[in-house]
């Protein structure tokens, strides 16, 4: 297919014709080239332009100014979105992130030579022409990560980076270049100034990648594990890899807390500053492949774990070596009940057997007691069998 033709590029080249229409240049920059050079999915476009932010906005009539004390904006094409940013250089990143001083420059080979690896540093006219002033282009034919210029003064600017370099290897299942390599061992304790929320997220991506492995043996390799939260006390267990790609947090929480078991779920979730909904997912996959070690595949650890989280735990169960005996999903879902609320007993109805017992936890617990003989084929879930079951378990526990 004709580049012009793509769902994003088509859209993007009428913002670049509108910017040449008067007077600027404009080309198509970043991610989006690599990406399109790979022949791999475009995400996004971004845009970068001779003109700045104010003259953009005159040209367009949907402009939303999202940074424009950096000389960003985002232009709306087609209902879709489109960052403009001038041409730019940026010096002094004193938080290790954002720089002190940003100013704007008149070629947009000064703007590309502030990028992080030279694979990100092309750019692409509206016709198709490459602007590659530093090999990126190469550097994707041989499966190279090279930096724009010195490795140390790109990661000193933004140590995040070092995690991104290695992020794209296993994403993209490239070779970081030794000189890199040798940087991020020099520089990896950098990472200490980054936000937690950055680290997650890049570290996510890297265990997820396809080449998973390659980027994972550069983490241990590059000693960034040695930084990174909950790692940096355990350094024993970088070394220690899922024997299947792990797809997101609570997959790879799960799979770790199988490493380093001393450091609870909840310990793991808080140093990484994760969502309560992962923790809560990691939380039930974990307690999953406990009882699973204890008891076995049984009808109830199906059960506790529930569709949504059933997928999840086989993989992780796969990235700690194990093989199942039979298929879980299949199983599940021929269990005779998947939730509390199908049995045919509810709680009102409890409590009509035990009319001079107050409220309280017991009512959840003979619920749950009553929900697990169920599923595990001990009582069958019709009233009159579980009015049966229940007296008789309550009989055994008031003795």
């Amino acid at each position: 297919m004709n580049f012009k033709q793509h769902a994003l590029f088509g859209p993007a080249i009428e913002v670049i014709s509108a910017i040449e229409d008067h007077g600027g240049e404009a080309f198509m920059v970043g991610g989006c080239v690599r990406d399109f050079l790979l022949g791999q999915e475009v995400k996004d476009v971004d845009i970068a332009t001779s003109l700045r932010p104010e003259e953009i906005i005159n040209i367009f009539d949907k402009v939303i100014p999202v940074g424009i004390e950096h000389g960003t904006v985002i232009v709306r094409q087609r209902s879709l979105s489109f960052e403009v940013t001038t041409y730019r250089m940026e010096e002094d990143y004193e938080d290790y992130r954002h720089p002190s001083q940003v100013y704007f420059v008149s070629s947009i080979e000064q703007d590309l030579s502030r990028r992080d690896f030279t694979m990100n540093a092309m750019a692409m006219t509206s016709g198709g022409r490459l602007i590659d002033p530093f090999s990126g282009e190469k550097a994707i034919s041989e499966k190279q990560i090279e930096t724009v210029g010195s490795p140390s003064n790109r990661f000193e600017e933004d140590p995040l980076r070092m995690m991104r370099a290695l992020r794209f290897s296993s994403q993209l299942g490239f070779t970081v270049s030794p000189s890199v390599l040798e940087v991020i061992k020099e520089k990896s304790s950098l990472l200490q100034h980054l936000s937690v929320e950055r680290l997650a997220a890049e570290f996510e991506k890297t265990v997820a990648g396809p080449w998973y492995r390659k980027g994972l043996n550069y983490l241990a390799g590059t000693g960034v594990f040695a930084h990174l939260p909950v790692f940096c006390a355990h350094t024993d267990a970088a070394g220690r890899f899922p024997l299947v790609r792990l797809r997101d947090w609570s997959e790879m929480l799960s799979f770790y807390h199988q490493q380093i078991p001393g450091v609870p779920v909840e310990d793991w979730g808080r140093k990484w500053k994760l969502s309560n909904r992962t923790k809560k997912k990691a939380q039930n996959i974990s307690g999953a492949v406990q009882m699973y070690k204890e008891r076995g595949l049984g009808n109830y650890l199906l059960y506790t774990l529930g569709e949504a989280d059933l997928g999840s735990w086989v993989n992780v169960m796969r990235s700690l070596g194990y093989e199942l005996e039979t298929d879980p999903v299949e199983r599940y879902r021929s269990l005779p009940i998947h939730s509390r609320s199908e049995l045919h007993l509810d709680t009102e109805e409890l409590l009509q057997l035990f009319p001079e017992r107050k409220k309280g936890k017991w009512i959840g617990e003979y619920l749950n007691t009553l929900v697990q003989s169920v599923v595990e084929g001990n009582c069958v879930n019709e009233k009159d069998e579980l009015i049966k079951w229940i007296i008789e378990l309550d009989r055994q526990r008031q003795g």
